[in-house]
């Protein structure tokens, strides 16, 4: 395997810390309601645009918030090291385009690969980025981190590619 790094995020086995569950909500990264709320309150649209200017470049790993399904318990975590049997001989590379939508046109939305932020996308736009695991988990926050409903899961083929339309939920 040629893969330069030797750990590559993954939430494959991620699991509920009271419960052991796998089946876990996405609400977003750590303290981005409080966040949300504190933002519009204050300073309301031209507040928002403001914070989403602030978070475009921002690539910083931080801890996720989620939700067991199964027992409710709300936990943060940070991605786990994939396994050597979960890692691909060649990357996959991922094509995520943010379908035109009138509502949040403004701002740019955060795109999460594995717990890790891997691109800021704005209305209309597509980007391109890579995976090196199999079991791979998408998810989209708004500017302050508030994470929209739903995930996209998949496993990557090595030397593939996955094709993601996304317009506040994930489309075939």
């Amino acid at each position: 395997m040629e893969n330069m790094q030797e750990n590559f995020p993954s939430v494959y086995e991620l699991a509920c810390p009271k419960c052991a569950d796998k089946d876990l909500k996405i609400l977003g990264t750590k303290g981005s309601k409080g966040k949300a709320l504190g933002i519009g309150m204050a300073f309301g649209a031209v507040g928002n645009l403001v914070a989403s200017s602030m978070s475009k470049d921002d690539y910083t790993l931080q801890p996720v918030k989620y939700k067991c399904k199964a027992c409710g318990k709300k936990f943060d975590a940070l991605p786990l090291s994939a396994k050597p049997e979960e890692l691909l001989d060649a990357p996959c590379t991922i094509h995520f385009t943010r379908l035109s939508c009138f509502a949040g046109m403004a701002v740019s939305q955060s795109v999460y690969l594995n717990g890790v932020k891997v691109a800021s996308v704005g209305n209309g736009k597509s980007v391109e980025f890579q995976t090196f695991v199999k079991n791979n988990t998408i998810f989209v926050t708004d500017h302050n981190g508030v994470a929209f409903k739903g995930r996209y899961k998949f496993e990557a083929q090595s030397g593939g590619t996955e094709e993601i339309r996304f317009k506040k939920k994930f489309n075939a």
